[in-house]
């Protein structure tokens, strides 16, 4: 398991990184500085899609894709995911860069020819199935 950068860091990394790709990217809001779950949202050509950071099975950090249809479908799940932790980071960016080259680490399901539906779909099965 890799060490752990501090959030704050971590997410200025970030900012600059799709800044320097030419995208604009700002922090919606800010959570605990040295330990805080960054969530990103990426905005490209008609897709809005949320990634959020897991543990693997081999206890790698992988991001999970979430899209939407809407924003006000995104607002609620992020409200749902600050009540649970309200040290959350969340990061916009809207940018043509893949999120791979955002992120800079796996993304789960992430293929050449991602379907940001597919994405959806997946990680519906996969919150449906959760412990069973």
């Amino acid at each position: 398991m890799t060490p752990r950068l501090k959030s704050d860091f971590w997410v200025n990394a970030l900012v600059r990184r799709a800044q320097s790709m030419g995208g604009y990217a700002t922090v919606l809001r800010k959570g605990d500085p040295d330990a805080g779950i960054a969530l990103v949202i990426l905005r490209a050509t008609r897709n809005l899609t949320l990634y959020a950071p897991e543990r693997n099975f081999t206890g790698e950090r992988v991001w999970w894709p979430e899209s939407f249809q809407s924003q006000m479908e995104l607002d609620t799940r992020l409200n749902r995911r600050i009540d649970d932790d309200p040290d959350i980071w969340v990061v916009e960016i809207e940018s043509e860069a893949s999120a791979k080259q955002l992120i800079g680490e796996p993304i789960e399901g992430l293929t050449d020819d991602f379907n940001p539906e597919q994405a959806a779909a997946q990680a519906a099965a996969k919150a449906l199935f959760q412990g069973k």
